[in-house]
Order: structure tokens, then C-alpha cells, then sequence
């Protein structure tokens, strides 16, 4: 990257620190100004013109997805936005640019037989299966933590008394969230494996992270990924991803008779589209089960 971009890059990344953004929020916003700075050959990205940066979109259209380019223009309008406050430029070269069109597929929930099969692969004793039976049974909880906020997760943040977890979620905002019986009978159990990892020993290397990885270092994002990827194709059941659970999640609240505004608590949501938008996949069988149980024309 030319070294006027990297100052650039390099003075939005406070600001981003400054605001609070999240790391996976400044990660995403950097890749793109890096791929932006690659396609303009390494021109100044302050002096690029609107053609240049819809180039770049159209690019985008036409090597990945609707959704990628819709993301990458996003990540571009904050930070021109962000160097039009900073008095950097008079205007943004995407001041009159529309978003790409992005027709939203809704991500299909997963049935409880299918959940029931993968938490019956990692149904051992081994210290992998009770920390990934925890995971999971947390992620099918009511209010479904993100894979940043699993990761992000310390010893310090359950509550074995209360049976209640505590979760730092986008924008700084922290949220706690109930869990089960069978849920907190599965985080007893891996706290207790827990004990006995070298990263929980005192002395050099050890670790207040709840989560802690085979390979002696705390359990990433990616490393959550991996494991539910790993599990899901041990169990047949195919890709499952984890935002998958979370809408999973979603679903089965609305199905239960859970209020939109408890929701909007629990899974820490700010817009009110996001209850609407999660669970979307199985709007039509929640409908016609709503209408199984009223049925107006049995009274007849």
C-alpha cells in the first residue's frame, strides 16, 4: 500500500478506536481500502473520482457477490464520510452513488433433529467435547450470542448462581442473557475441564479467556468457525454456520410466542427491522402453525 494511503488508513483506524467500532468492524473497513488502494494502482484514495470508485464496485459485482459489494460500499461511504468531517475533502466522490441492489436470501433455520444429531457428536468426556457441547447449547439459547461475543467471552462472564452469562456485544454494549438447565449443566461440566487446561494454571501463559483452544491459545473467531464446521460434517448434517444458530435462535423465540421488544433485549438487536429479519426463512411455517392453533373455522 502507497504510504499516503497507509496514513490515511492509518489515521481512520483511530478515529474507529476512538468511536468504539468493533475489531471485525475496522478489520472489514481495512481489507477494503486495501483492496480499493490495489485496484487504483496505489493511487491517493482522497483524489479518486466517483468513476473510480464505482469501478472498483463493479469489480466487486462481478468476482463475488451482491452482498460483498453492497459490504465494501458501505465500508467506502463511512470513510469518505469520515474524511469529509475531517475537512480531508469538500465532497465524497460517493456523495450521488447508490448502493448495489442485494436481494436478501434467507438464511434457513435448522431443525431440532439436526441440532439433536450434532450434539450428539461431541456427547464425550474429553475436554474438546465439553467445551463444544457448552458452545453450542449456548448458541440455541434465547438470545444467541454472535461468534464475537463467544470469543470475546471471560471466566468472569458466567454466572453459575444466577445461571446467566454476560455478553460484550457491538458498539461496547454489554447485555446478559438467561440460560437452561441442560445449558448450565454443560458449562459446569467444561468449567470443571476448564481447571485443568495449562492456559488456566497461574504463572506465564495463563488466561482469563472462557474459551481455550487445542493448541494452548484461547479459542478465535475462526477457531469457533472451524469447530462448528468440524462437528456439523462429523454429525451429516452438512455446512452449519454459526449465524445460522443465532436465526435458529430467533426462530424458535417467535415460535414460542416470544414479544419482538424481548427479543430486541436478548439478542441485543438496536434497529426494530432486526427481529423481522431473522427467522425470515420460516416465516410461512410459523404463520400456518399460528393458524393451526386458532382456527376459527373449528368453532363453527
Amino acid at each position: 500500500m502507497a504510504k499516503i494511503n497507509l496514513l490515511h488508513l492509518n489515521a481512520y483506524e483511530r478515529d474507529l478506536k476512538i468511536r468504539n467500532r468493533s475489531p471485525r468492524t475496522a478489520q472489514n473497513y481495512r481489507e477494503t481500502l486495501l483492496q480499493l488502494s490495489a485496484f487504483v494502482d496505489e493511487a491517493d484514495l482522497l483524489e479518486l473520482s466517483r468513476g473510480s470508485v464505482e469501478g472498483y464496485i463493479l469489480h466487486v459485482l462481478e468476482t463475488r457477490s451482491a452482498a460483498s459489494a453492497c459490504g465494501r460500499y458501505r465500508a467506502l461511504r463511512a470513510f469518505y464520510n469520515w474524511a469529509v468531517r475531517e475537512e480531508l475533502i469538500p465532497e465524497s466522490p460517493m456523495r450521488k452513488m447508490t448502493p448495489p441492489k442485494v436481494v436478501e436470501k434467507p438464511i434457513p433455520v435448522v431443525p431440532d433433529e439436526a441440532l439433536k444429531l450434532l450434539l450428539a457428536e461431541c456427547s464425550g468426556t474429553d475436554f474438546e467435547s465439553r467445551r463444544d457441547t457448552a458452545i453450542i447449547r449456548l448458541w440455541c439459547e434465547p438470545g444467541s450470542p454472535r461468534v464475537s461475543e463467544v470469543s470475546g467471552m471471560g471466566l468472569a462472564d458466567v454466572d453459575q448462581v444466577l445461571d446467566l452469562v454476560r455478553l460484550l456485544g457491538k458498539g461496547g454494549r454489554v447485555r446478559v442473557i438467561p440460560y437452561g438447565s441442560k445449558t448450565g449443566q454443560a458449562l459446569y461440566r467444561y468449567l470443571r475441564a476448564r481447571k485443568d487446561h495449562p492456559l488456566a494454571q497461574e504463572g506465564s501463559g495463563h488466561s482469563e479467556a472462557l474459551w481455550f483452544g487445542a493448541r494452548g491459545k484461547p479459542l478465535t473467531a475462526s477457531g469457533l468457525y472451524q469447530m462448528l464446521e468440524r462437528r456439523a460434517k462429523q454429525a451429516g448434517i452438512g455446512h452449519i454456520h454459526p449465524h445460522q444458530l443465532r436465526h435458529t435462535s430467533a426462530h424458535n423465540w417467535r415460535v414460542a410466542g416470544g414479544s419482538e421488544s424481548d427479543a430486541m433485549v436478548l439478542f441485543g438487536w438496536v434497529s426494530p427491522e432486526m427481529p423481522r429479519r431473522y427467522g425470515r426463512s420460516a416465516e410461512v411455517e410459523r404463520a400456518q402453525m399460528a393458524a393451526r392453533r386458532i382456527s376459527p373455522a373449528d368453532r363453527l
